[in-house]
């Protein structure tokens, strides 16, 4: 096996989730090109892991998807791994003529994968780890530590804001608590947080609520009743930003989101509100580094 694509899927959390597979891939099999299809957001820290060959942008318009599928072919790619279940990605592989395509048996279009793996419960590292079996890797790293590189740039940007913000050389604490358009039911009451964010302060604690730009309104709302001291930071250059500054934080707290993942691949301490979702499953990684608490606790503590 000379090249081999991997088709990601869209949010955060699963990308993170997915990390450990590419790595163990280039280990196996260290002449390997790496190819990936994922979303516009994500390719950033796609690059970052220095693992990929080449990565193409998810396309949305039926005539972007033909030429995707055009440019794909010209690779003359024989693997496809698809962590993502979607019709859109299984018909890219399917069209891209790539001969051995490995999947989930979960997935809509399973009739058009070579070899279907069983996912149990939700996506998640296990399953991604499953579906690297198939390809011969068998030391997956049960996390996804160490697999990212904050390039300099973000870096710059991140410290630039943290002096303009008198947090610079200072110990701070980051909390977010969005989720993404597609999965609300994750978060919590603005009341938890208020009271959070307030009991931090009250510890004289440096806190940086993070949170994407289309958050940014929701946010000012909750702030109005926190003390002004609280900063927020909506990353402007997107993901990459985002990790420079939470690879400088000494804590991360949030729900179950891909920001949390995030801070627990760059080795940050995760205080980790869960509410139906299974920390067990897909908690941040490796669990023992990080507490734990679900939803009926964190409403108690916040009366």
């Amino acid at each position: 096996m000379d090249k081999i694509i991997f088709f990601h899927m869209n949010q955060l959390g699963d990308l993170l989730f997915s990390l450990p597979v590419l790595k163990a891939t280039k280990q196996k099999y260290p002449d390997i090109k790496m190819y990936c299809v994922a979303k516009k957001n994500l390719v950033g820290l796609l690059e970052s892991t220095k693992l990929i060959y080449k990565i193409f942008t998810k396309e949305e318009s039926i005539s972007k998807q033909i030429d995707l599928i055009a440019s794909i072919r010209k690779e003359k790619i024989d693997t496809a791994l698809l962590f993502s279940e979607s019709p859109q990605s299984l018909l890219l592989a399917y069209f891209s003529r790539i001969k051995n395509r490995i999947g989930f048996k979960t997935s809509s279009l399973n009739f058009l994968l070579t070899k279907k793996v069983a996912r149990i419960g939700v996506p998640s590292l296990d399953n991604n780890i499953a579906l690297g079996k198939e390809i011969g890797l068998k030391n997956v790293q049960k996390d996804y530590l160490n697999i990212l590189n904050i390039d300099k740039e973000s870096n710059i940007r991140v410290s630039f804001w943290l002096e303009d913000n008198n947090l610079l050389n200072k110990d701070f604490i980051v909390v977010s608590f969005g989720a993404s358009k597609r999965r609300q039911e994750k978060c919590l009451r603005k009341e938890v947080w208020i009271k959070t964010l307030n009991q931090l302060m009250d510890m004289k604690k440096n806190v940086v609520v993070v949170g994407a730009k289309w958050e940014t309104e929701e946010i000012s709302k909750i702030l109005k009743y926190v003390s002004k001291d609280v900063k927020m930071f909506c990353p402007e250059c997107g993901l990459l930003d985002l990790s420079a500054l939470i690879s400088k934080s000494k804590l991360f707290i949030g729900i179950d989101s891909g920001s949390m993942h995030l801070a627990a691949g760059l080795g940050i301490k995760c205080i980790a509100l869960y509410g139906n979702t299974d920390p067990k499953q897909i908690g941040p990684r490796p669990l023992i580094n990080h507490i734990i608490i679900k939803r009926n606790s964190a409403k108690k503590n916040a009366g």
